[in-house]
């Protein structure tokens, strides 16, 4: 197998699935795109962390003999579930059934994890639910353990960086589609070493793979950096298999990456609950001369895409970071926390254009050792007041956040099993972080996120609410209600509306038992609500509609057969509702783009980004993209 060096630093941009077809041009320019066909797409569901097809893989822990999965949902219904590995194990068969915040467990033999070395495998596990699902990967042993948030097929992409630590590092790629040609482009600074064949800084090592086979790369220096790019989606997943930070023992390190088109350049940084120790930062660029600003610190220059920076933070502050370019963000906490005293973990942070509305998760459980578990949420100031944990308003004490004049953080713990976590007005979007320690192991991951192409080529498209797609290219996803008013002040209405959420039940679980309660309903004024800011601060109206309510809500359709009658079928009913909502859509997209046609001078459009967004996070690229 030859070598090759890595001469491009474009960005590889892979086309979403979600539904939009487009063409694109094959000359990037981050300047401006070409309208080309606007079509009405087909929508299921938006790209997010919950999802009903999943394949990823374990990597390498020291000591680890326990691989397993937690499963949850916040679905109204009954789930179906079926597990499988269908290379290591084809008569490994697990067929589950999981309702609204139950927790399903599910441990795989030991072997399903890669063993120390650099080599292709067959340990791609798979994942499959009739109704969206979250599902967190845990890799654990008495001394040694890390959690991560898998992500579903839809939101995978071709085009990858790696985080990893110092040492002890290695990085996962599993195929998710047959004839996969996977190229790793090695980082500076370490090296690959396959087949008896070095691929030192620079160079390029090409795999081909089959669905749900694995590539294992072990055991090198730091391999942050290193870039990965596939002919068809893949999952990536790095970290280290056993290692030390700071004081303490050595703990497994593991995360799911995210493709490059999800990448922002706003970040806000954390600390690991229930412990003072200091906390470490990596920074990879994905594009030549990226400028970095950290709160309080001297700005960082990357001149190279892959280039990485790495900070440490030892009085438990937080900072915002920000970059000229799209970047991506490791955390690292370190060990020695005292009693119970958790040792290293590792988590990818989300961009703040990666914020969502809501999330469900679940905590780790370890019999006979139970975690601390806790979590980390990253809100406007104005906005903490609607936030609602399982049903309940939430206490906590909040801390400023260096750099902002509106983000605050707070952390507390919570008790063992599935939560629900959301904001009453759903254009509202936060961080929330689920960390875990105990006795010489802990565990970290985003309790969720947004995985929206943000990063790449924008069509301008119809809005479905809550499609966590940024129908107006502003920059911004689903930041307008459904109200007839202009939100986000670009002077436009409703074209990139969120999806309001349904009251959650108040639901308290574990993986051992299932406790349900009465809701306890809180009413809850929504003020006209500051936006998420990081220098400015602007107004938006309330929403419309409560999202407490206990009166039933009359739909469409059960009006329409009170006057004619039960005698018309249902389904022809829904038939004619859904011909009714084409051809409204088709009149919609008609208007939109005769509007956007006429909005500016000569045929160009008007600088979109110089109106105060509803969510007023800074869109990845702050030029704007001129839409023909």
């Amino acid at each position: 197998m030859g070598k090759n060096v890595d001469t491009s630093s474009e960005t590889c941009h892979q086309a979403s699935n979600v539904g939009v077809k487009e063409k694109q041009s094959t000359e990037k320019d981050d300047s401006k795109y070409t309208l080309n066909i606007l079509q009405v797409k087909n929508f299921e569901e938006g790209k997010d962390n919950k999802g009903k097809h999943f394949i990823f893989g374990f990597m390498n822990n020291l000591y680890g003999n326990i691989q397993e999965v937690f499963i949850t949902t916040d679905c109204s219904c009954t789930v179906n579930v079926t597990i499988t590995t269908p290379l290591h194990d084809p008569g490994f068969l697990k067929k589950l059934q999981v309702n609204r915040h139950d927790v399903l467990n599910v441990a795989f033999n030991p072997t399903i994890q890669s063993s120390a070395g650099t080599y292709l495998s067959n340990k791609g596990i798979d994942i499959i639910s009739n109704e969206e699902i979250s599902v967190f990967a845990v890799n654990k042993a008495h001394g040694t353990a890390d959690a991560f948030v898998v992500f579903p097929l839809d939101t995978l992409g071709d085009n990858y960086y790696v985080v990893t630590w110092n040492d002890s590092a290695e990085f996962m790629v599993i195929a998710t589609e047959k004839n996969t040609s996977v190229n790793i482009f090695v980082a500076d600074g370490t090296s690959i070493t396959f087949k008896s064949v070095t691929y030192r800084a620079g160079e390029m090592l090409n795999i081909l793979m089959n669905k749900y086979q694995t590539f294992n790369v072990y055991g090198g220096p730091d391999y942050t950096g290193t870039r990965i790019t596939s002919n068809k989606p893949i999952t990536v997943i790095s970290g280290a298999s056993c290692t030390i930070i700071g004081s303490g023992a050595c703990d497994h390190l593991s995360s799911q990456m995210t493709p490059v088109e999800t990448f922002g350049n706003t970040f806000v940084t954390i600390n690991m609950p229930n412990c003072k120790s200091p906390v470490n930062f990596k920074i990879v660029a994905s594009e030549n001369d990226t400028d970095v600003d950290i709160a309080g610190r001297d700005q960082v220059k990357l001149s190279k895409s892959g280039d990485k920076y790495l900070f440490r933070i030892v009085d438990q502050s937080s900072k915002v970071v920000s970059s000229s370019k799209p970047i991506t963000v490791g955390f690292f906490s370190e060990g020695g926390c005292g009693a119970p005293s958790g040792d290293p973990s590792m988590i990818l942070l989300q961009p703040t254009q990666q914020f969502a509305a809501d999330y469900t998760f679940t905590t780790i459980d370890y019999p006979g050792k139970p975690f601390n578990n806790a979590l980390t949420i990253v809100i406007p100031e104005s906005d903490k007041g609607g936030l609602i944990l399982d049903g309940k308003n939430i206490s906590a004490k909040w801390r400023p956040i260096d750099g902002s004049d509106d983000f605050q953080i707070t952390d507390f713990n919570v008790t063992n099993g599935a939560h629900t976590i959301y904001h009453v007005n759903p254009i509202v979007i936060f961080l929330a972080v689920s960390t875990g320690i105990a006795n010489s192991i802990s565990y970290g991951y985003s309790s969720g996120q947004r995985l929206a192409p943000i990063n790449s080529n924008c069509t301008p498209s119809i809005t479905v609410p809550g499609d966590i797609i940024d129908n107006d290219c502003d920059g911004l996803i689903d930041e307008e209600l459904q109200d007839g008013i202009d939100n986000d002040g670009d002077g436009e209405i409703d074209e990139d509306l969120a999806k309001p959420l349904e009251e959650f039940n108040t639901t308290t679980t574990s993986t051992t038992s299932t406790t349900t309660t009465t809701p306890e309903h809180t009413t809850t004024t929504i003020e006209r609500p500051t936006t998420l800011r990081l220098s400015t601060s602007t107004g938006l109206p309330p929403t419309t509609t409560p999202r407490h309510s206990t009166t039933p809500t009359r739909t469409t359709t059960s009006y329409i057969k009170d006057i004619i009658g039960d005698n018309l079928s249902t389904y022809m009913v829904i038939a004619g509702v859904l011909s009714s909502l084409f051809a409204l859509s088709c009149l919609s997209t008609a208007v939109y783009l005769l509007k956007r046609k006429l909005k500016g001078k000569n045929g160009q459009v008007e600088d979109v980004f110089s109106s105060i967004s509803s969510n007023n996070i800074p869109p990845v690229h702050t030029t704007v993209q001129n839409k023909a």
